[in-house]
């Protein structure tokens, strides 16, 4: 007979953000953070750069020089978000002095799986979109339930389907951490979004399109940070699939009450 109360192994947000902030600013800072934002800065200042339709006459040319810069931008994104997942894998559970994979290796790694991740971000945002379109709360329900399917299609399952079962799987009676970490998530943007609006007011003279670049600049020295912590989190829940897993009451008050991150503990 089965337990009608199963124990519920612990996972830990705040945690899994001090891993990836552990990672991406003190450990790895030029890799995790200031290289992808190269990679990326091209693509976003050449956005700011444009026209915008109505203000050219050429607004046929303008709109595919902006498909162009968004499409290089996406793409960019779904390599560097694919490396930074192989990255945080090779750190986890692993003392605090080693060191990542070679960055190369990881971005070999990861640009193996980015047809899949592709895939797998356009499927999934295609599902949840049709599913907004008749009320909110399946929209909410089925973006929690694939919200790992990125995570695994990169580093556990081969196609789309096995990342949206192992998602499906692992996320089952996770809401409220799922919740927190989308939670934080959305704060580290929205602070950015503050400190842009902050400096706009003392600097009127400044078009807003460029404050727009700015923001756009700021959320992505950030994107990195953020899919470390949502890589950490997978990880854990991946551990927790594992047998002889040993889970002690204590935790949870060792991961939100040390002020170091100990990168030997799980997510």
């Amino acid at each position: 007979m089965s337990d009608p109360f199963p124990l519920r192994r612990p996972v830990s947000t705040r945690h899994a953000f001090a891993l990836a902030f552990d990672l991406s600013v003190r450990r790895d800072a030029l890799q995790s953070l200031v290289v992808p934002l190269i990679l990326r800065a091209p693509w976003i200042v050449a956005l700011a750069l444009l026209p915008d339709l109505d203000a050219t006459d050429r607004p046929g040319r303008v709109m595919i020089l902006r498909s162009i810069a968004l499409l290089g931008d996406f793409l960019v994104l779904l390599a560097v978000g694919a490396m930074i997942r192989v990255r945080a894998r090779s750190v986890f559970n692993t003392p605090m002095d080693a060191k990542p994979a070679p960055v190369l290796e990881c971005y070999a790694k990861g640009l193996r799986r980015v047809p899949w991740l592709l895939v797998t971000e356009l499927v999934r945002n295609l599902a949840i979109g049709f599913a907004s379109l008749f009320l909110l709360l399946p929209a909410v329900f089925l973006g929690f339930r694939l919200a790992f399917a990125t995570e695994a299609v990169v580093l556990n399952d081969a196609n789309l389907s096995e990342a949206f079962r192992h998602s499906w799987r692992i996320s089952e009676g996770r809401f409220e951490r799922w919740l927190e970490m989308i939670v934080v998530s959305v704060l580290l943007v929205l602070g950015a979004a503050f400190l842009v609006a902050a400096l706009s007011l003392g600097l009127r003279d400044v078009s807003g399109g460029m404050w727009y670049a700015v923001f756009s600049l700021l959320t992505a020295g950030l994107t990195p940070m953020i899919q470390y912590a949502w890589t950490f989190f997978y990880l854990r829940l991946i551990e927790l699939e594992g047998p002889g897993i040993e889970v002690g009451p204590t935790y949870a008050s060792h991961a939100a009450s040390s002020p170091a991150v100990d990168a030997t503990r799980s997510v």
